[in-house]
């Protein structure tokens, strides 16, 4: 009997230590696709109301985000308006080591202070970047800055999330 209830034991044990080690043993969440928030953020403007954007991309990232060059990132999704008076940016990065991440938020802070002191040239503009959030969840860092659908940006970002 008490072989019978060992081997019981031992196979209930065994299943949920199973059942505890999920996928190959992950402990973290896989963050989102950054990528494909921007693209379905964007589509939801609407083909009228989407602003003309550009990437910030090799040389240029150093200028707009000095710094953010020092740091591996697994994803990153830079992007800025092509028109100056159009306060729309959205920095999305997700970094190989989440102890950078406050390091990140202090150069996308640097640059809504650079944005807001003199960056951006006109009234609207520096009112737009004035809304601007950065957000941090875990290794993913976030700068947006979307004009007047700011809040429904930082909510479908932060929806990512829940």
């Amino acid at each position: 009997m008490k072989k019978l209830t060992s081997i019981i034991l031992s196979a209930v044990l065994l299943l949920a230590l199973a059942a505890c080690g999920g996928k190959g043993g992950e402990t973290a969440k896989d963050a989102p696709d950054l990528n494909q928030y921007y693209e379905d953020f964007m589509a939801s403007l609407g083909a009228d109301n989407t602003p003309a954007m550009m990437d910030v991309e090799t040389d240029l990232v150093g200028q707009v985000y000095p710094g953010l060059e020092n740091y591996a990132t697994k994803q990153a999704v830079l992007k800025t308006a092509a028109i100056t008076s159009v306060p729309c940016e959205f920095a999305l990065v997700e970094l190989e080591d989440a102890a950078s991440a406050q390091a990140v938020a202090e150069i996308f802070q640097a640059r809504i202070d650079a944005q807001i002191n003199g960056g951006a040239f006109y009234p609207m503009t520096v009112e737009g970047w004035q809304k601007a959030e950065i957000i941090t969840q875990g290794a993913v860092v976030a700068l947006i800055c979307a004009g007047e659908q700011q809040a429904e940006a930082v909510s479908a970002f932060n929806a990512l999330f829940a």
